[in-house]
């Protein structure tokens, strides 16, 4: 934590003062270190954990309304279930790095993966689905799958440009 001396020593502190809330915060933030490291690494792993389930989830979820509906309707489905879900893990992504001042460059490279893991399992399911249910497929379901992969993906891109344009 960066101390403002000057502005301490306009509020009346002295100099001894200043020092010693110097020294007590700099060891705080070495007894953290190691713990803070754990933790935000732990926060990553769960974080990536949670976006590899929403994969399964959504794409178990998109399988019925793809073989029900037979319109566009389930392309803005899946471009909103992707959008919805994508938003919420920016946002946390977004407080992550703005609590701990880094950019977390391996949690932009789980949303890639989890974008494209989700492409595949809507894919994948809607074959099983089909095979088991012996129902005809009447929609083109790379095109809902591409859908959802670029609802998916647009909040973060829009993010990490916000990012760069900011520095």
């Amino acid at each position: 934590m960066n101390i403002n001396k000057l502005d301490l020593l306009s509020k009346g502190w002295n100099t001894s003062e200043i020092e010693k809330v110097s020294q007590i915060l700099a060891k705080a933030e070495g007894d953290n270190k190691g713990k803070s490291k754990y933790v935000d690494w732990l926060r990553i792993i769960v974080l990536g954990l949670l976006m590899i389930a929403n994969g399964f989830v959504c794409s178990e979820l998109l399988v019925p309304f793809i073989y029900a509906l037979h319109s566009s309707l389930i392309l803005i489905i899946a471009a909103l279930i992707g959008f919805i879900f994508s938003m919420l893990f920016t946002l946390v992504i977004y407080d992550f790095e703005r609590i701990h001042h880094t950019n977390e460059t391996n949690l932009f490279v789980a949303f890639i993966v989890s974008g494209i893991l989700n492409f595949y399992l809507i894919l994948e399911f809607t074959a099983q689905f089909g095979i088991k249910t012996q129902l005809p497929l009447t929609n083109n379901i790379y095109l809902i799958a591409g859908t959802f992969l670029i609802a998916f993906l647009i909040p973060q891109l829009v993010y990490q440009m916000q990012k760069k344009s900011q520095i």
